[in-house]
């Protein structure tokens, strides 16, 4: 049986519009995963689709789309957006799965699965990523390749004094209505290698009278470029390629991202 997902993979998502307020400008990923679809075809399977940031577009260039994701609150999300969006004939072309990346089965094989934007940065455990990457593999067709982006662990950031709030400009909240002062607090497990993040919505201009601060905690593990490797063969997986931005440039020391082809290990 799956086992319940941590508070740091569940609290971040469950309030979409604010989740595509917050990404709205996040656009490159999307045109490279378009681009590898076109070049090396469907069928695709997504996990963690999110709000369908990366799907939608997927689809409107005609791939058949199944789009896994672990809340319910972003599949509705999705499923509301494709409706508004999509023709017809294409919405036919793209199925939503409610379902754990560490478990599960769909009984057909993709020629891509896709996990964009840190997805895999919620498998915490060895055990988790081997379960997923199994997974991966058994949905695999011949030939088939796993793309994923995830941030490469900034030291700068993991050393980052615990106490210390970091604060943003205020804005509007759109889902709230109304004006709240934005803070963050990193804290930083070495053992387990995640970097836990709280998220505080304070209120502020405009707010009702009871209103009170709202805290979000969101967890990411941290991979390492040499670590993945391993990461990748206890799923019975292999690198295929490296990259350390979306135009395809090859990874450097220099990089904030690292962007990789896996395929089924020979």
């Amino acid at each position: 049986m799956t086992a319940e997902l941590e508070p740091g993979a569940v609290q971040h998502y469950e309030d979409a519009l604010y989740y595509d307020y917050t990404y709205r400008r996040r656009v490159e990923d999307v045109g490279f995963y378009r681009r590898f679809v076109r070049q090396h075809g469907g069928p695709v399977l997504e996990l963690g689709a999110g709000s369908g940031r990366v799907t939608l577009p997927l689809v409107e260039d005609g791939a058949e789309v199944v789009a896994l994701e672990a809340s319910a609150a972003m599949i509705a999300r999705a499923e509301a957006k494709a409706d508004e969006s999509l023709a017809p004939a294409l919405r036919k072309r793209l199925a939503f799965v409610h379902g754990d990346m560490r478990e599960f089965s769909l009984d057909r094989r993709f020629n891509l699965v896709l996990a964009p934007f840190n997805t895999l940065l919620h498998l915490y455990e060895p055990g988790d990523f081997a379960r997923c990457f199994r997974c991966v593999a058994a949905h695999l067709a011949p030939g088939g390749r796993f793309v994923f982006d995830v941030r490469v662990p900034s030291l700068s950031e993991l050393a980052r004094d615990p106490d210390r709030v970091y604060k943003a400009r205020p804005f509007k909240h759109p889902t709230l209505g109304y004006k709240i002062q934005y803070e963050e607090q990193f804290r930083y497990d070495p053992i387990k290698q995640v970097q836990h993040v709280t998220i505080r919505f304070a209120p502020g201009e405009g707010a009702p009278k009871r209103s009170k601060v709202h805290e979000v905690l969101l967890s990411q593990r941290q991979i390492f470029p040499n670590e993945l490797r391993a990461l990748l063969a206890l799923g019975g997986l292999e690198l295929a390629g490296r990259y350390g931005d979306f135009t395809g440039r090859p990874l450097d020391e220099s990089d904030a991202q690292q962007i990789v082809v896996a395929r089924a290990a020979k």
